[in-house]
């Protein structure tokens, strides 16, 4: 369900990968209603990135999970960075292992922030990154 929320002429757009469906419905939903376009939400990195090969449009932003069945986040993030050199990609995950966020940074990926993290915070992270590059939230 939308929320009253009006949504800026030119929303953010993501694509977001995560196995756990009810995490993934809740973050889409979270998105939605805070004015983000969602261009697609898959199960896996491989899901996600079959789609961003086939579609036209590039989202703005990649989010996605760390441990995923086919292709994991760091995975993705390699793939995409090596396809897509401009691609930002967010890595939210439970596993906060300094190796996991090594992993992560040295794939390409711009922020690791963990699943734990303050919703609003949330999305002041994807806007910060969006705009900068980069953001003070995680690491």
């Amino acid at each position: 369900m939308k929320s009253q929320n009006i949504i800026p002429a030119k929303a953010i757009s993501i694509c977001y990968a995560e196995d756990e469906r009810w995490f993934r419905d809740d973050i889409v939903e979270l998105l939605e209603n805070s004015g983000f376009e969602v261009l697609c939400a898959k199960s896996d990195g491989k899901a996600l990135l079959d789609f961003t090969a086939i579609t036209e449009r590039r989202p703005d932003l990649y989010l996605t999970d760390l441990n995923m069945p086919e292709m994991n986040g760091i995975q993705l993030a390699r793939e995409l960075i090596a396809r897509w050199p401009d691609s930002k990609v967010v890595l939210l995950s439970s596993e906060i292992a300094p190796y996991f966020i090594i992993e992560a940074k040295q794939a390409g990926a711009v922020a690791f922030l963990h699943k734990i993290i303050d919703h609003k915070n949330l999305i002041s992270a994807l806007r910060e990154i969006h705009q900068n590059g980069h953001t003070q939230y995680g690491k």
